[in-house]
């Protein structure tokens, strides 16, 4: 069984095991170093008597470490799936999955573009280095874990996350495109002909337009969470 040595003086200690102490000598000690206060070891008890004490070693202690670890992360997650319910979940999921590896803008002509919600949420929609829109999105994910740790009536509308992140992605798109259109409108029939023909230059140039079929998943994902995010909050209310 596994112990740790409270002491250990000149030839002689005291190891304790499942809540026992027990004193060990020199004689019982199994390791090629001497033995230290603090360190953990394997404990074999026979007839009631300590026969042996083993330290155990670093490598397979750090894996013992990591399997609790793991084992904790699990226990933890499964409690936050079972408290928000599995439609709320499997909606978190969706949003994940679109946000990280599916494109919402998708525009064809001469020049293709395509952009992941992350590129959006990144400084000038970079097409490289997401790191501020994987932040974001995985912050917005994390959200479904709120009412697991805080029992507050508001803590539901943490469900917003999601939505909030993806507004936060598309408002300056809706502004371009709005601005867009004022131009063309102003430039009358000569700015619908330089609006048609960037579209076949550039398949309408990544704007609000060009919505692909992974922003109409992240926005309905987005969506059923805040709706069931203030549904349940006027509940508690």
């Amino acid at each position: 069984m596994r112990g740790t040595i409270l002491m250990w003086s000149g030839d002689k200690g005291v190891v304790s095991a499942e809540g026992q102490r027990y004193d060990f000598g020199i004689n019982e000690w199994k390791g090629n170093t001497a033995p230290a206060a603090n360190l953990t070891v394997d404990v074999v008890i026979t007839n009631g008597r300590l026969s042996s004490v083993m330290p155990v070693n670093e490598a397979d202690l750090a894996k013992e470490k990591m399997a609790a670890l793991t084992g904790q992360g699990g226990k933890v997650a499964k409690a936050v799936f079972e408290n928000v319910g599995k439609d709320v979940a499997i909606a978190y999921g969706v949003f994940l999955v679109a946000a990280l590896f599916l494109n919402v803008i998708s525009a064809g002509g001469i020049i293709g573009i395509s952009f992941k919600l992350t590129n959006l949420l990144s400084d000038n929609m970079e097409m490289m280095g997401t790191g501020k829109g994987t932040f974001i999105v995985l912050l917005a994910a994390a959200t479904i874990a709120v009412p697991h740790f805080w029992k507050h009536k508001f803590a539901p509308l943490a469900f917003l996350g999601p939505a909030l992140a993806t507004v936060m992605a598309f408002w300056p798109l809706w502004e371009q495109h709005q601005q867009q259109q004022k131009q063309v409108e102003a430039m009358g029939e000569f700015g619908q002909m330089m609006g048609q023909m960037a579209e076949q230059m550039g398949g309408g140039g990544g704007g609000i337009g060009d919505l692909g079929i992974g922003a109409w998943v992240i926005i309905a994902a987005s969506a059923y969470l805040a709706f069931k995010g203030v549904m349940r909050f006027l509940s508690r209310s």
